[in-house]
């Protein structure tokens, strides 16, 4: 159904002891989710969680949140997931990941419409090869800490949409491709979303080829989710933050080299 529909829903793939922690790490925050951005408008750190957003609609994301606690290092190589990354993006390519955070998305906040297989990008690759190795650019792992319902800001998706040729309608300006666009519309509405609905702990395991956004959120209160993307080796990080020493060493070898594939030399 992967290859199929290009996304799987991993139902109860987070314990409630972890999502208590998570939840418990967001209250203790809570000031950065009211006021992320510092007077003249930066972002504001949290020893090397950072915070960031697209705009604002998009809410609030925590750039780096494996250097948050021992709770998102374990998710680096979750056993819920893992082992299907490790088979689709196919390890000896090397394995990394190119983002991790996590949103915090109030009442009103969405995210437009993007990607699609009809835009050439390496990370749209979806690809299986005849010596049964598949090489897919890149997966996203979203972890529901509340659950997400209607009118609750979940993502959508057009299921096979990682496979198209045709350019979906909303992705094309002037008769060119794009691979997303920002033009006020909310994405449950463009042609063939389909919204998924989790429970507190469920992961949507998706390609990132897959055309996909958020559809606006409607309920009171806040959408809370977690996001890890991984991807080959040869992809550099998103926003290429440097670890903590001390995460890195108390990282095992297995996380250590997911989370920093190419080893830095130094003389």
């Amino acid at each position: 159904m992967f290859d199929l529909n290009g996304y799987l829903v991993l139902e109860g793939a987070i314990d409630s002891a972890d999502l208590e922690a998570m939840n418990q790490w967001i209250d203790d925050q809570w000031h950065y989710v009211k006021q992320p951005n510092d007077a003249v408008g930066n972002s504001r750190w949290i020893g090397r969680v950072e915070t960031q957003n697209y705009g604002g609609q998009d809410g609030v994301n925590f750039q780096n949140i494996v250097d948050g606690g021992d709770v998102f290092e374990k998710l680096i190589d979750h056993p819920a997931w893992i082992d299907l990354v490790r088979k689709y993006v196919a390890e000896n390519n090397g394995l990394s990941i190119y983002e991790n955070f996590l949103n915090v998305r109030g009442p009103g906040g969405h995210l437009y419409i993007h990607s699609g297989g009809h835009f050439p990008r390496q990370y749209f690759t979806f690809r299986h090869h005849n010596t049964s190795e598949w090489m897919v650019g890149q997966i996203n792992v979203l972890m529901a800490l509340e659950d997400i319902g209607p009118g609750d800001g979940g993502t959508v998706l057009i299921p096979g949409s990682h496979k198209v040729t045709e350019t979906h309608p909303r992705l094309e300006v002037e008769g060119k491709k794009v691979g997303n666009l920002n033009d006020g519309r909310l994405a449950q509405t463009a042609l063939g979303m389909q919204e998924m609905h989790l429970k507190a702990g469920d992961a949507l395991f998706f390609t990132d080829a897959v055309t996909h956004g958020s559809s606006e959120r409607t309920n009171e209160g806040y959408r809370r989710s977690v996001v890890y993307r991984y991807s080959p080796r040869h992809f550099r990080p998103r926003f290429n933050i440097e670890q903590s020493d001390d995460l890195l060493k108390r990282l095992t070898p297995d996380r250590r080299r997911i989370l920093e594939p190419i080893p830095i030399r130094r003389p």
